[in-house]
């Protein structure tokens, strides 16, 4: 074989190798791109109850939302919003979320009453939030533009600057003592309850102390009630109860609330009601009227046992 066929058949074997190679890198290619990667977990979804206030107005709400993982919001919902001692009540029919993979996002609540979101005129809401806690808990903000849904529809957070939480709904009664902070978002007080309620829609005890103003109240819970559904679709209730000794913040002797529940029963939230009376009782005048639409939150009681001393030697 003289030196020509030599090298032809050397160029042949590299030229058979180089192919060999593309089709495996085609192969591994075509590989690739067939696989399709998995899709993140749904980590926002269901029902959650929230709470809202304005930071600067006589404003705060509570309410429930259910969501798909579709990213889209349900009908069925509402909204309970009190501003200036006037209560509004919107339905939320529907909506949409938009969630990026670290939980950051916005909602658009789409609701329907005549007075619209917290008698702004408008029936849209949008939300900045933030998903935590495994999708348990959402923090929300408004959203300062003035439409949503594209720039084509005005939006009630455009009007008011509202912060809150909602958090995983609970289905079901509730009983035993919950302790529960509340403030004003445009008033000077603060102050905290517990309040102890049984499965059968009575408030049976507790105590409220309240710092109206840098003069202290207390007030001793004598009886009351409270009425609420058993499933997340009606979750937001309504709960009073009277006192004795001082009056609520100075106020009156009977506070009514709008509630709901969440975190497996161990959490309520809401607002005060702003009716001038206690379930249309006008022997029973209501400080919610006058509180401000204040705001509230508590969790379930724990009873911390002090543990028992040493003996000295």
């Amino acid at each position: 074989m003289d030196i020509k066929q030599e090298e032809s058949k050397m160029v042949r074997a590299r030229l058979v190798a180089s192919l060999l190679v593309i089709a495996m890198l085609c192969a591994m290619a075509a590989t690739s791109f067939a696989v399709t990667k998995p899709k993140p977990a749904c980590g926002f979804t269901g029902f959650y109850s929230f709470f809202f206030w304005d930071p600067d107005e006589e404003l705060s709400g509570v309410g429930y939302f259910e969501v798909n993982c579709a990213g889209a919001v349900l009908p069925g919902g509402i909204i309970n919003c009190n501003e200036d001692d006037t209560e509004y009540e919107s339905f939320i029919e529907g909506g949409a979320v938009f969630l990026e993979t670290d939980g950051e996002g916005t909602m658009l609540l789409e609701t329907e009453s005549s007075d619209g979101i917290c008698d702004t005129g408008t029936n849209a809401l949008e939300l900045d939030i933030s998903v935590v806690l495994g999708g348990k808990t959402v923090l929300f903000n408004s959203n300062g533009e003035p439409y949503a849904a594209n720039g084509t529809t005005p939006q009630a957070g455009h009007t008011y600057t509202i912060t809150g939480r909602a958090d995983k709904c609970f289905a079901g009664q509730i009983s035993g003592c919950y302790d529960i902070r509340f403030w004003s978002p445009d008033d000077t007080y603060v102050g905290d309850c517990t309040i102890c309620v049984n499965r059968a829609g009575g408030v049976t005890g507790g105590t409220c102390s309240c710092n109206a103003d840098g003069t202290e109240y207390l007030s001793e819970i004598e009886t009351g009630g409270y009425t609420l559904g058993e499933k997340c679709e009606s979750s937001t209730g309504y709960l009073w109860f009277t006192t004795s000794s001082d009056e609520i913040c100075d106020e009156e002797s009977s506070l009514a609330l709008d509630f709901a529940v969440a975190n497996g029963g161990n959490e309520i939230i809401g607002t005060c009601d702003p009716g001038d009376y206690i379930l249309d009782n006008t022997s029973l005048d209501n400080a919610g009227t006058d509180l401000d639409s204040c705001v509230f939150e508590g969790w379930s009681q724990v009873v911390v046992v002090a543990p028992t001393p040493t003996p000295t030697p």
